[in-house]
């Protein structure tokens, strides 16, 4: 298996996969101008043949905080290794780049404890990933996903400040 990180000519296989499981609401739809756009954020797995097998991205929002997005695996590979790997690349870069802290939201967080992140309770600890982000979800007042971090909690925001974050999540329910 090879895990690299993604090219242009990787943009049909990564949005093809990541808007497969948007209809269920397990992902968010991207269109295919905005992963092109984005696909230096993106690390890919491809089996020896060369065959796409998942995808996963690095958001970063500063020197103090990442996030893992958009990462799965096709049916035919999951429990193959094929997640662990994307998500360890996903990890080395982030400490490439000296960040401490990576966060992601998720429905399936015990695939993710494995790998050192654990649950917080408080989505407003994330303000970065709030304004920039959740403001604009569909799923803003219905959120059902976990928070976790990897690493400690940013204690800064470059995006807003953790007290407007609060009174989001606290409207958002």
């Amino acid at each position: 298996m090879l895990v690299r990180k993604a090219l242009l000519t990787d943009a049909t296989n990564v949005c093809d996969l990541v808007n497969s499981l948007s209809t269920d609401g397990t992902l968010l739809k991207r269109p295919f101008a905005e992963v092109c756009e984005n696909i230096r954020d993106f690390t890919v797995a491809l089996s020896d043949g060369g065959v796409f097998l998942g995808c996963g991205a690095l958001h970063f929002y500063g020197p103090h905080l990442c996030e893992v997005r958009s990462i799965v695996v096709r049916p035919a590979a999951k429990s193959k290794g094929a997640g662990g790997r994307l998500l360890t690349a996903l990890i080395e870069e982030a400490e490439e780049h000296g960040i401490q802290s990576i966060c992601l939201f998720t429905r399936i967080p015990d695939f993710f404890f494995k790998f050192g992140f654990r649950a917080v309770e408080d989505k407003a600890v994330l303000p970065d990933k709030i304004f920039k982000d959740c403001q604009s979800c569909p799923r803003l007042h219905r959120c059902d996903e976990i928070t976790m971090v990897r690493g400690r909690i940013p204690s800064v925001s470059l995006l807003g400040p953790r007290e407007e974050a609060e009174q989001l999540v606290r409207i958002s329910g």
